[in-house]
């Protein structure tokens, strides 16, 4: 095994922080097929858990954690992973009390389940979270991926996960980088790298080996063989049939074409100036500003409408949605929530 830039704990949790459709899912797919490492789908378990745990009471009562264990089984999105934990697989490796060691146990289940000693966490939405995160595992090392925000906007519009208008994705990318700088501030160089999906899918073994040697792990060649390995990943058509190919940089450019001006020009006045920062260059087309104006039109009519649109095409995001309902009901129909 090698060593990264400084002597580190050989099975230290991975998180890969980053925007959504900025190449979490293809930079997880190199680092899973790792003979060591494993990295499940995303487990959203931050986001979508801890704004419910006021319904669980103190979590030092071994009964309201295994509630919670329950119902992050049978309604979380781990309920997609394949294969699927039960209640009884997590429980198994609860060792104390809290949120925080259930989180850590659902992650353990998962890299002992694939034979693996080491396991990586990649919820984009994590990122935003990155302080309750690396409370929770102070000793993660943190790889945090950026991409071009047209990119971006391309490829999260055509998800079928939210409506297909570019403004609220140009302002996640902008929020979600500003949360990559916070990280990079707060963790000592051994512990976060950064690098960027153009850099990687330009040359991926480079990368890769770079991104290993920071892990302390060997690179191996069986990881650009990914795309081989037969395994189930709960994404969307379109980026499923892209893991299923070689890493391949013909989506770099793809923005200019697949994006109209306007939606250049939108996203471009939302992100020029992050975009600077991070190198990528504005497009003749963006040299115009969107107005004042036109942005709140966008916000308060283009933006709920395509919203309203998209939900139609967003089988996902009813499942989701139903889940949501029937955990309500069940506090409601247990007396959990306090009295309104």
């Amino acid at each position: 095994m090698r060593q990264g830039r400084k002597a580190i704990n050989s099975e230290a949790p991975i998180l890969i922080f980053g925007a959504p459709r900025s190449g979490t899912s293809l930079l997880s797919r190199l680092i899973d097929a790792h003979s060591r490492i494993s990295i499940p789908f995303e487990s959203h378990l931050f986001n979508q858990w801890l704004p419910r745990l006021e319904s669980y009471g103190d979590l030092s009562d071994p009964a309201r954690q295994k509630r919670l264990v329950s119902d992050i089984v049978r309604l979380g999105v781990v309920r997609d992973w394949s294969p699927r934990p039960t209640p009884e697989d997590v429980a198994r490796h609860v060792t104390g009390p809290g949120f925080g060691a259930v989180a850590h146990a659902v992650m353990e289940w998962a890299a002992r389940t694939a034979g693996k000693p080491r396991w990586g966490e990649k919820t984009p939405q994590h990122t935003m979270l990155h302080d309750e995160v690396l409370s929770t595992w102070p000793k993660a090392q943190v790889i945090m991926i950026e991409r071009d925000p047209r990119a971006v906007a391309m490829s999260w519009k055509q998800a079928r996960f939210h409506g297909n208008h570019v403004l609220p994705f140009a302002k996640a990318w902008v929020r979600h980088s500003q949360a990559l700088d916070a990280v990079e501030r707060k963790l000592p160089p051994h512990r976060r790298i950064r690098v960027s999906y153009e850099a990687l899918v330009r040359d991926p073994e480079t990368e890769l080996r770079r991104l290993m040697d920071f892990l302390g792990e060997d690179f191996e060649a069986q990881q650009l063989e990914f795309h081989r390995k037969d395994s189930s990943y709960d994404t969307d058509q379109r980026n499923l049939k892209r893991l299923k190919t070689p890493v391949s940089a013909d989506s770099i450019d793809r923005w200019k074409s697949g994006l109209s001006k306007y939606e250049i020009r939108l996203v471009e006045t939302i992100c020029g100036e992050t975009m600077a920062q991070r190198g990528y260059d504005p497009s003749p087309i963006g040299a115009k500003p969107v107005s004042e104006a036109r942005l709140s039109f966008a916000r308060r009519v283009e933006v709920p409408a395509q919203r309203v649109a998209g939900a139609f095409k967003n089988l996902k995001g009813f499942v989701y949605l139903s889940r949501d309902l029937q955990w309500t009901v069940e506090q409601l129909l247990s007396g959990v929530f306090p009295e309104l």
